[in-house]
C-alpha cells in the first residue's frame, strides 16, 4: 500500500526518510536514487507556485503525494494510484504531527544539520500508518470524510466500542455519540472533531441507502431522515433544520452548542462540497430546539 515517506527541508536536506514496505537493500536504494530527481522537481514547482495543496505525480505503476509547510516538504510514495487517498490523509497527519513535536526545532536552521534530532519520528510514522490501516480496512469509505487531521488511535477505539453506526442506525448511532461526552471528557475538541466527523460519514451512508440512484439529496430528503432520529422540521426559505427532540444534547447543559453530529450528518447527506453547517441554537443551552443553519461558501 504505502512503501516510503520522506520529510525533506526546502533546500534538499532530507530530514526523515522511513521505509514501511521494509524494501531489500537494493530495491530501497534505487528507488532513492530515483527519488532525487523528482524532490528537486517539487521543490522547483513549490516554489514556482508556492501552494499549500497536497499534491501528487505519477511514478510508474505508483504515486507520490506531497504536500509542503514552511520549510519541510512531506512525501508519501504509495504502490499504487488506488491508493492515493490513503496516501493523502497520511501525508497530512505526518505534517501536523512532525510540527506539533518540533515546531521550536523546525524554527532553528541549525537543527536540520544534526538530523539525529528528527530520528525518533520514523517510529511514529509507522504508528500512523498502522492506525490508518485498522481504520481502513473495515470502514474503507470513512477515509473519504476524515478532515486534514485527525487523532486516528482515538477514532479507531470510539468505531471499536461494539456499535454500528451504519447497520444499527439511529439507535446504535445515537449510544455511541452520547458516549463521547464520557469517553472525551479530558479534550473537547477532539470530542467535537470525532462526532462531526462520524456525522459526515453516517449521513451521507445512510443517505445513500435509504435513496439510491438519486443523483442529488435535496433538503427534504435530509429532514426525513433527521425524522428517523427524532422530531424535525425545516424552515426552507432560510435553509434551517430544527431537531426538536435532540437525543444527543437530551439532559446535558453548555455554555455553547454540542451536537456537533448532526452539524456532519446534515452535511455528509447533502454531499454539497459548498455547503457547511453550523448549529446557531442547542438545547443544551437552554433553547428550545437544536436549530442548524445552512450556508454556502
Amino acid at each position: 500500500m504505502i512503501k516510503t515517506v520522506y520529510v525533506l527541508h526546502m533546500n534538499g536536506t532530507p530530514v526523515v526518510s522511513t521505509d514501511l514496505e521494509k524494501l531489500d537493500e537494493e530495491s530501497f536504494g534505487s528507488f532513492t536514487d530515483l527519488f532525487g530527481g523528482f524532490s528537486s522537481a517539487i521543490n522547483t514547482l513549490l516554489q514556482e507556485l508556492g501552494h499549500k495543496e497536497i499534491k501528487s505525480i505519477t511514478v510508474g505503476d505508483g504515486i507520490l503525494v506531497y504536500s509542503s509547510r514552511e520549510p519541510l516538504l512531506f512525501v508519501v510514495h504509495s504502490a499504487s494510484t488506488k491508493y492515493e487517498q490513503v496516501a493523502k490523509l497520511m501525508v497530512k497527519q505526518i505534517e501536523h504531527e512532525f510540527f506539533a513535536l518540533y515546531e521550536d526545532d523546525i524554527q532553528d536552521e541549525k537543527s536540520f544539520i544534526f538530523g539525529d534530532k528528527f530520528s525518533p519520528f520514523e517510529s511514529r510514522i509507522s504508528e500512523i500508518y498502522d492506525n490508518i490501516v485498522n481504520i481502513q480496512e473495515p470502514f474503507p469509505q470513512l477515509l473519504e470524510f476524515l478532515p486534514g487531521f485527525m487523532p486516528l488511535k482515538r477514532l479507531h477505539e470510539v468505531l471499536n466500542l461494539g456499535l454500528d453506526i451504519i447497520d444499527g442506525y439511529p439507535d446504535d448511532t445515537i449510544k455511541l455519540i452520547r458516549q463521547l461526552n464520557k469517553y472525551f471528557s479530558d479534550d473537547l475538541e477532539i470530542e467535537e472533531l470525532i462526532a462531526r466527523t462520524l456525522g459526515r460519514y453516517t449521513g451521507h451512508m445512510i443517505a445513500q441507502n435509504r435513496f439510491p440512484n438519486e443523483p442529488v439529496i435535496d433538503h427534504e430528503k435530509v429532514l426525513k431522515l433527521l425524522n428517523e432520529i427524532s422530531v424535525a422540521k425545516l424552515d426552507s426559505k432560510n435553509e434551517i433544520f430544527d431537531v426538536l427532540l435532540c437525543p444527543i444534547c437530551r439532559g446535558k447543559t453548555a455554555e455553547k452548542p454540542i451536537c456537533d453530529y448532526f452539524s456532519g450528518f446534515i452535511e455528509g447527506a447533502l454531499n454539497n462540497p459548498i455547503i457547511a453547517v453550523e448549529e446557531i441554537t442547542c438545547r443544551a443551552k437552554g433553547e428550545k430546539a437544536c436549530r442548524f443553519k445552512l450556508s454556502r461558501n
